[in-house]
């Protein structure tokens, strides 16, 4: 059966700068084709899937860039009923969630070796209309979390037990939002993204300590029906950009682009960034975004929704222009019968974006393979223009300020565009940001309060192309 499925991969076209496209299983999946990818330090790749052997089981296995098996496939949830699989990785730790008819079940491997942390581990019962567990990490070793229960959206904060299970610091029901939609941590802002049935996408935010610093509001105005998961990932300038499928009546699907400013949560920019104009282009709910290292770039792949048989991506800046137009990654449609479905990905510190996706085979048994493939960010020639915007920013405190300081201190930022400078705790918490205006940034100490922050040390960054400055803030 492998055999005959490499053979058939003969035939598929290949993009510019794409690998030959791989798969790395022994046995099919079914009708629930959803899998997930992670690289580790070590450049390999651990893969979870669902209806893992043509049952409803959630599977595990850890393989190199050519395909070589490093952990065989292996099943990580009880022999039973088991859907709706969700990530996240934390520290050294992989975790999957999933529902076992309507308990939730959760279970730990481990980066460093693929190791069993924690089994198969019943977490709650509550029914869960959705079933999924959003949720990622923060600076503090804790969870942030969206999950139902019932048909109610409830966000939480967990952090891990010693041994297993988790400890619910806090949670909150959000009664506007019927959709569990997605969230995102960074630094100490919580980015929450929700839906109120299938007309729009909903935003509010929280600090690290659940506090609501940006209301919940509809930033898409009812432009239409709202695909139920959007992508989710942050600029380098600290905004969240926000791509989802979009369904107009009488219109093609399309992809809607938003950046909303990542303190005040307004919404800065909205594009249509893909719009379907032929069936092989048709947009779907089965995409994924991803930054370049150092978010002023980003990957959008996903599989067409007509035929399934192409997956497709594009390159973009935060303001949606497009730096490279929809090409074809993968075009399966010379192998027949073929449907593709969900993707998922990875990019490196080089921005070489590695991919998974369904590939679905009809004879001799109905099946979807998880596939592997990468690009080679390289052939977009890309690096000279974003080598020549990164060097030579330079951060210093200008004298006569004085570190350690107890009133203000003053820093010059040349050979470079920052607009505003970032301040770290010790725990690498994003604790103020500092305006910069005609290469001048002032700190007086406060944090995003007005307060006075503890005194002792803290970081002032000016993005990853210039070296930080550390100060010390001492007590008034």
């Amino acid at each position: 059966m492998i055999v005959l499925l490499l053979l058939s991969l003969v035939n598929v076209t290949v993009g510019p700068g794409w690998s030959y496209p791989i798969v790395v299983t022994e046995e099919p999946n079914s009708s629930q084709p959803y899998q997930h990818i992670t690289m580790d330090e070590y450049d390999r790749f651990h893969l979870l899937w669902s209806d893992y052997q043509l049952d409803p089981r959630i599977a595990y296995k850890v393989f190199l860039l050519d395909g070589t098996t490093v952990i065989p496939d292996t099943m990580i949830s009880r022999d039973t009923n088991s859907a709706y699989l969700s990530d996240v990785y934390m520290n050294d730790s992989l975790m999957a969630f999933w529902r076992e008819y309507n308990p939730v079940y959760y279970c730990i491997r481990s980066l460093e070796d693929g190791s069993e942390v924690t089994p198969a581990t019943y977490l709650f019962t509550e029914y869960t209309d959705y079933g999924l567990i959003r949720a990622c990490p923060d600076s503090l070793g804790r969870l942030h979390v969206l999950r139902n229960i019932g048909q109610d959206v409830y966000y939480a904060v967990w952090t891990p037990a010693e041994g297993s299970g988790f400890i619910e610091e806090y949670t909150w029901m959000i009664p506007e939002a019927w959709i569990i939609g997605m969230l995102l941590v960074d630094g100490d802002r919580v980015h929450l993204i929700l839906g109120d049935g299938w007309q729009t996408y909903m935003y509010m935010q929280y600090d690290l300590e659940g506090n609501i610093t940006v209301p919940l509001y509809d930033f898409t105005n009812d432009v239409g029906d709202m695909a139920r998961y959007p992508g989710l990932a942050v600029d380098s300038n600290g905004d969240l950009i926000v791509v989802g499928r979009v369904g107009i009546s009488g219109y093609p699907s399309r992809y809607g682009f938003w950046r909303l400013n990542g303190r005040t949560g307004d919404l800065e920019n909205h594009k249509w960034i893909v719009v379907s104009e032929s069936p092989d282009m048709l947009v779907s709910t089965m995409m994924d975004l991803l930054p370049f290292p150092g978010n002023e770039k980003f990957y959008l792949v996903w599989v067409d929704s007509y035929y399934n048989e192409i997956l497709w991506y594009i390159v973009m800046n935060n303001d949606g222009n497009l730096l490279v137009e929809p090409t074809a990654a993968y075009d399966h449609g010379d192998e027949d019968p073929e449907q593709l479905a969900n993707v998922d990905g990875v990019v490196d510190s080089e921005g070489n974006l590695y991919v998974i996706y369904g590939q679905g085979e009809e004879e001799p048994i109905f099946g979807r393979y998880p596939t592997f493939g990468w690009f080679n960010a390289a052939s977009l020639g890309l690096e000279e223009e974003e080598e020549s915007s990164e060097q030579g920013t330079v951060l210093t405190i200008i004298e006569p300020s004085c570190n350690p300081f107890c009133g203000s201190v003053e820093f010059l930022v040349t050979g470079g565009a920052v607009i505003e400078l970032s301040v770290y705790d010790l725990t690498g918490r994003l604790m103020a940001e500092i305006p910069v205006a005609d290469g001048i940034g002032v700190w007086d100490g406060t944090g995003y309060s007005g307060d006075r922050l503890p005194a002792g040390v803290y970081t002032v960054s000016g993005g990853e192309s210039c070296e930080p400055a550390v100060v010390t803030l001492l007590d008034e």
